[in-house]
């Protein structure tokens, strides 16, 4: 499979992350972005603190670079100065772990019942046969003392028609008052997917 031919549409509010090479200047890249995300903002009436949401997309490119993905995008919504979801794409390719690589597999391999049982969906996206999973898992403690995160996420694993291997889109949040709308927004990214 190439995944070099990977692509999919997304809606404003979406921050295209950058894969991190050593060259890469992320200060700039970012300082840039954020000047980007204040102006959308400006144009639908909120404010922005360019710094902060600047020092954001460095945290979240950074995070995102350590899990490698093909491509990476952070959610800004208008008044707030960090993301609320990242979501990324990928491929997992047969290798000598695992021969076959399928949307079942995916389930038998990223299904989490940290916070009870996830909901699994076969589903039929354009690109090929796919399976959809929206689950709650514990995240990583932030800190010291206190509790570890919720992290909600729905993933999808669609396997192109004619190849062997998945092409994976997962977003993840913390904020339960997007569930039902990121919802919707990853179905369509989803459906967008291409090869």
């Amino acid at each position: 499979m190439d995944v070099s031919r990977i692509n999919l549409m997304h809606s404003d509010g979406w921050a295209v992350l950058p894969p991190l090479e050593p060259a890469f200047d992320l200060d700039a890249w970012a300082d840039q972005e954020a000047r980007l995300i204040a102006e959308r903002y400006a144009a639908e009436g909120e404010r922005a603190d360019v710094r902060k949401i600047s020092r954001d997309l460095r945290v979240v490119a950074k995070d995102s670079a350590t899990r490698e993905p093909l491509g990476a995008f952070a959610l800004y919504l208008s008044g707030l100065d960090t993301s609320v979801a990242v979501a990324e794409v990928d491929a997992i390719l047969p290798d000598e772990t695992a021969s076959e690589v399928t949307p079942q597999w995916m389930v038998d391999h990223l299904v989490s019942h940290d916070f009870g049982p996830p909901q699994i969906e076969e589903i039929a996206l354009p690109l090929g046969p796919a399976v959809r999973i929206r689950q709650n898992i514990v995240g990583e403690k932030k800190h010291l003392f206190g509790s570890r995160p919720v992290i909600r996420t729905v993933a999808y694993g669609v396997q192109p028609e004619g190849e062997k291997g998945l092409i994976t889109l997962i977003c993840s949040w913390t904020d339960p008052v997007l569930d039902e709308p990121l919802g919707g927004i990853m179905d369509t990214m989803a459906q967008s997917l291409t090869l």
